[in-house]
Formats: C-alpha cells, structure tokens, sequence
C-alpha cells in the first residue's frame, strides 16, 4: 500500500466515525488515535504536482455527547504571549472531515494529484491546526 492510499484509509475511516459515531467520553481513546495517525501520515504525503486553489467543502456535523464540552480555551500562537480564546471541538472535528472529503472525492474520481494536493494543502494550511487543538483537547479529556 503507498502512502496515498494508506492515507486515504485512514480519511475513510476518519469521515466515517465522525459521521456516524457520537462523541462520548468512551469514545475518546478511539477519536484521538485516528487523528493521530492521520496527522502523523499527512506529514509523510508526497508533494502535490499541481498548485491550484482549494475550495471548501461542505460541513459535517458532529455529535458529542453531553459529558464532553464542545468548548475549550486555547492560545492561537503558543510562541506568543496572548490571552487563551476559545476553541470548538465540533468545529475542530467537522472542519478536518469536510477538508479529508475533499481529497476523498478526488482520490475515487481517480485524481491523485489533486487528491494529494488537498490533503497536503489542506494539512499545511487548516486541518493540521484544527487536529493539533483537538488533539490537545482529546488528550486533557482522557487523562482526566
């Protein structure tokens, strides 16, 4: 299996739960494994041959369950000192499936060029920082 299709694997996988699994404290283990192996794949993904603009995709809804807050305070830029805002795991978790779908879509149309820049484009730019914050939100909730 290359990377690509490794890569996809786990986007599949990943829109798939998001989709169809509320968000529970039991589930939490789960969710934050995948995305760190999608984050830790997206940063082996082979450069993009193309260079065109990404679009946005449509939104995915996310279910969490009512022991989990869907909010959390953070800092934008950790090597700054600035007051913490607030961030969205719906928002965190939806934004990094609606980006994953894009490259989804591509991929089965047959497009991995454009199915890699997606990925890649959409890691460097958007969903690599929402999966850091959720991540980092994940974790606190797990260990308690």
């Amino acid at each position: 299996m290359d990377k690509l299709e490794g890569f996809y694997a786990l986007a599949k996988a990943y829109c798939k739960y998001i989709t169809e699994t509320g968000i529970s404290a039991d589930s939490v283990p789960s969710l934050l494994e995948l995305l760190m192996k999608l984050y830790v794949s997206a940063q082996t993904l082979p450069e993009p041959e193309t260079d065109r603009p990404s679009s946005r995709g449509e939104k995915v809804e996310v279910r969490l369950g009512e022991q989990i807050s869907p909010y959390y305070w953070m800092v934008s830029d950790p090597c700054v000192l600035e007051e913490p805002v607030c961030g969205s795991l719906t928002d965190d978790l939806s934004d990094i499936a609606s980006d994953l779908q894009r490259g989804i879509g591509e991929y089965e149309r047959g497009n991995m060029g454009n199915a890699a820049f997606e990925w890649c484009f959409g890691f460097r730019h958007h969903w690599g920082d929402h999966a850091v914050d959720a991540i980092r939100y994940l974790h606190s909730i797990k260990r308690g």
